[in-house]
C-alpha cells in the first residue's frame, strides 16, 4: 500500500554510497549483557566485502547483582551459556547476561524477585530447579547453575511456507514438562535440539522475525514425539506478512519509543508483534489467507506493555485497534495514545465455599471518547487477591482466566460475567465468587402474571441440569419443571406457567 514497513531494517540515508539503517534494542537477544557482532553483506551481488562490527552490552550501574557459574551436567563449567533473569509473578523478561569462557555470569538487577533460567543450544535446562533470589538494596546473590545435553535430537528446518526457501537465524525455543531449551537455525535454515526421549512443544520467538515480515503461530507451533528416540525432519514453514497495521504511540502528543506491539487474527492462529522506533513509529505485519476480503477474518493490534522490561510504561493505559479485515497488500493506520494511571481496582476472587482462587486473571476493559482500552491482566495471588492500575473512565472488571484459556475450560463459571466501575471515586474494589460447573444457581425471580413465575438458571455450558418445584419444603414430592440438556448458554430462562400457589419453592441439581 506504499507504506514503509520501519520493522523492516531499511537505508533511511538518500545519499548515494551511504547505508543507514536502525536497529531496536529491545528484542531479548539485543540486550543480553555480552559481546555481539553485527555483520552487514553484499548479496547476492557482492558489491563490497562483509563488513564487521563489535558491540559490547555491559551492565547498568545497580547496586544489586547475582553471580555464579554456569555448568555442564552439574560438573564442567560451560562457556558462553546464556543466564535470563524472570519475574516471579508472570515469568517476563527482565535481563540477561552470557557467561564467560569459565561458565561464570555477572548480571545487575533492581531489588526484587526473580526466577534464573539458564540456556545454550545443545543444552536443556529443567525449570522446576531454577532458583529463586530476591534481592534487596545493595545486595550481591551467588547462584551456580546446571544445564543437560540431550540424549537424543530433534532436528529440521525453517522456511518460507510461500517460496519454500529456508530461514537463516531463527530462534526455537522448546519444552517438554518442566524442561526448557533454546536453538538457533544455521545459514541454510536447519536446527538441532539435544532433547530427552518426551514429546517436546516447540514455539519460534517473533521478537526478532519482525524485522523479517513473517509472522509466527500464536502458542505452541509443533508438537515432536521423541518417544522412540531421535526424530528428523521437524520442519516448520512461516508465513511472510501481506498485510501492515502502522502508526505512532504517543503519550501526551510525544512519541515513546521501545514500546512493544503485538497483533493477532480473530481465529488466534497467527500473531506478529514489532517496536516502536526513535519516533514512536511501528510496523507489524498481518496475513490475508485469500486475495478476496473475508469478513470473519480479522485482525487486532495493541502495545503489549504487560510484557515490556520497561517500569515507566506500566504508568499507563494504551488504547487498543478494532477489528480488521484486511485484503492483500493493504496497509492500515493505527495510531496508539496512552492514558496515565490514576487509580487502582483491586479485589478478592473465592470459590462457592469461600476459599481464595488463585492464578486466575483479571483485567478491566473500557470505552473512552471512542477508543477501546484495556488495563493489564494480572492473576490472582495465593490468597486470591489480584490489583491492577486504571484510569478515569467506566470500567468493565472481568476474570479472564489464565494464558488465554477460559474459565469454563477450567470447570468454572461466574454468575455475572463482568462488574461496572467508575472513576473517580478511585481504588474501587471488586470482588468475585467463581462456582464449579456441576453448580447449579437459580437467581433473579420475578413474578410475571397470576399463575407464571421466571427465574434464571446459571451453569456451565454443555452440562445437563434439572429444575424441580414444590409447594412445601417438609414434603418430598418436587415435580419436574424442566431438564436442560447441554445448557446451551447462562443464564438460561427457566418458566413455571402453574405458579399459582401463595408458596412456591424452587430447586436445582446438576444431572438428568
Amino acid at each position: 500500500g506504499g507504506i514503509t514497513n520501519v520493522s523492516v531494517p531499511y537505508d533511511s540515508n538518500p545519499a548515494t554510497g551511504a547505508i543507514t539503517t536502525t536497529l531496536s534494542f529491545q528484542p531479548t537477544l539485543e540486550n543480553v549483557v555480552g559481546q555481539k557482532i553485527y555483520r552487514v553483506i553484499s548479496n547476492p551481488s557482492g558489491v563490497f566485502t562483509p563488513v564487521t562490527a563489535v558491540l559490547n552490552i555491559t551492565n547498568t550501574a545497580l547496586g544489586q547483582s547475582v553471580s555464579g557459574v554456569v555448568y555442564s551436567n552439574g560438573v564442567t563449567p560451560l562457556p558462553n551459556a546464556v543466564v535470563v533473569a524472570l519475574t516471579l509473578t508472570n515469568q517476563n523478561y527482565v535481563g540477561a547476561v552470557i557467561a564467560d569462557a569459565s561458565g561464570h555470569y555477572f548480571l545487575t538487577l533492581n531489588p526484587g524477585t526473580y526466577v534464573l533460567l539458564p540456556a545454550l543450544p545443545g543444552y536443556y535446562a529443567d525449570q522446576s530447579l531454577s532458583p529463586l533470589i530476591t534481592l534487596t538494596n545493595g545486595m550481591s546473590a551467588t547462584n551456580n547453575l546446571s544445564l543437560t545435553n540431550g540424549t537424543v535430537s530433534i532436528s529440521g528446518s525453517v522456511y518460507d511456507a510461500g517460496n519454500s526457501n529456508t530461514l537463516g537465524g531463527v530462534l526455537l525455543q522448546a519444552g517438554s514438562g518442566s524442561l526448557f531449551e533454546v536453538a538457533f537455525t544455521d545459514t541454510n535454515g536447519n536446527y538441532t535440539l539435544g532433547a530427552t526421549s518426551n514429546n517436546w512443544k516447540i514455539q519460534l520467538s517473533n521478537d526478532r522475525l519482525s524485522r523479517r515480515g513473517y509472522l509466527t503461530f500464536e502458542g505452541t507451533t509443533l508438537t515432536v514425539e521423541a518417544g522412540d528416540g531421535s526424530v528428523t525432519n521437524a520442519d516448520i514453514g512461516l508465513y511472510k506478512g501481506n498485510g501492515l497495521f502502522y502508526g505512532q504511540v504517543t503519550i501526551t502528543n510525544m512519541p515513546i519509543p521501545n514500546v512493544p506491539i503485538a497483533c493477532s487474527e480473530n481465529e488466534q492462529i497467527l500473531s506478529s508483534k514489532a517496536f516502536t522506533d526513535a519516533n514512536g513509529n511501528y510496523g507489524a505485519v498481518t496475513l490475508v489467507k485469500t486475495n478476496v476480503l473475508d469478513p470473519s477474518d480479522t485482525w487486532n493490534c495493541a502495545p503489549n506493555t504487560g510484557n515490556s522490561i520497561s517500569t515507566f510504561l506500566n504508568n499507563f493505559i494504551f488504547n487498543q485497534s478494532d477489528n480488521v479485515g484486511f485484503t492483500n497488500n493493504q496497509s492500515y493506520l493505527q495510531n496508539f495514545f496512552g492514558l496515565p494511571v490514576t487509580a487502582t481496582i483491586s479485589g478478592k476472587v473465592v470459590n462457592n465455599l469461600g476459599a481464595p482462587v488463585s492464578g486466575l486473571g483479571v483485567n478491566a476493559s473500557a470505552t473512552i471518547d471512542g477508543n477501546q482500552f484495556s488495563t493489564a491482566s494480572v492473576e490472582t495471588d495465593i490468597n486470591g487477591d489480584y490489583s491492577f492500575g486504571a484510569a478515569s473512565g467506566q470500567w468493565y472488571v472481568t476474570p479472564n482466566c489464565c494464558g488465554g484459556e477460559s474459565l469454563e475450560s477450567l470447570g468454572l463459571y461466574i454468575l455475572t460475567n463482568f462488574y461496572v466501575v467508575s472513576i473517580p471515586p478511585n481504588n474501587p474494589v471488586v470482588n468475585f465468587v467463581v462456582y464449579p460447573a456441576n453448580t447449579p444457581i437459580l437467581n433473579q425471580p420475578g413474578k410475571v402474571s397470576p399463575s407464571q413465575f421466571n427465574l434464571n438458571l446459571y451453569g456451565a455450558n454443555g452440562y445437563n441440569y434439572t429444575v424441580q418445584a414444590s409447594t412445601n419444603l417438609v414434603t418430598t414430592n418436587w415435580s419436574t419443571l424442566t431438564t436442560v440438556s447441554n445448557l446451551p448458554n447462562s443464564p438460561y430462562l427457566i418458566q413455571d406457567f402453574n405458579a399459582t400457589n401463595s408458596a412456591r419453592f424452587y430447586r436445582a441439581f446438576q444431572g438428568p
